[in-house]
């Protein structure tokens, strides 16, 4: 074999061996399952008599990566017959696991609108569902000095999940989780009237986040409930 054999002969080795770590290394990212609280929830509508009212639902994935959570999409059912349902961006809130509560955003296409303003209500007709976007105040950046607002950052820090290098999670061990609140300001009301002077309902919808064993990472294993 000549020299330029052996130099072909490493190059490919160097680069089977960087694909191989960078496979290995997938495996062992840390990964997150978000699930909403059902049962909460329906006891925070049935305490403020709204559980005929209104209805939510959420659509998470599968699973995040822990610097992925960036921002949430919710239907909101108005449930009544004959009263029009408000969703009071500026009053509704997202509290994290410290406690710690900052305003929601909701996110329409291509916004480029400055945060200081009021927010526009959303409205939901009598028997309609509302699907929205949104996001936590503090996840949005702008794309240069006047590009659109964009959910950059992550919309809860899941960081505290990441178990250290010498204690990976084992599928048989207890989840590491925290649970964060969806805090939504809701007025109903029927014909003409001054929004503000609607009576307001806050709803908490709270959610577990909890860290998966890297063990999902293993393709038969993507389908497996934890």
């Amino acid at each position: 074999m000549t020299g330029l054999d052996w130099i072909v002969i490493a190059v490919y080795l160097i680069c089977v061996s960087a694909v191989l770590l960078r496979a290995f290394s997938s495996l062992l990212a840390e990964k997150a399952i978000i699930k909403s609280d059902e049962v909460f929830l329906k006891n925070q509508l049935e305490s403020l008599n709204l559980e005929n009212r209104v209805g939510f639902k959420f659509f998470l994935k599968a699973q995040y990566d822990l610097d992925q959570f960036r921002f949430l999409e919710v239907s909101v059912q108005n449930q009544t017959p004959n009263q029009t349902l408000y969703i009071d961006w500026d009053y509704s809130a997202l509290i994290d696991a410290q406690g710690r509560e900052q305003r929601l955003v909701r996110l329409p296409p291509g916004m480029t609108f400055d945060l200081l303003p009021a927010q526009v209500f959303s409205v939901i007709a009598p028997g309609k569902t509302l699907q929205e976007q949104f996001t936590a105040e503090s996840a949005l950046k702008r794309e240069g000095e006047i590009g659109p607002l964009k959910p950059d950052r992550v919309m809860v820090n899941l960081a505290s999940l990441k178990p250290t290098p010498r204690k990976q999670v084992s599928p048989k061990a207890e989840l590491p989780s925290l649970t964060f609140t969806i805090q939504f300001a809701l007025r109903f009301g029927m014909g003409e009237h001054n929004l503000g002077n609607l009576p307001l309902y806050l709803v908490n919808c709270r959610f577990i986040a909890s860290v998966l064993p890297w063990v999902v990472n293993i393709p038969w294993n993507q389908r497996r409930d934890f």
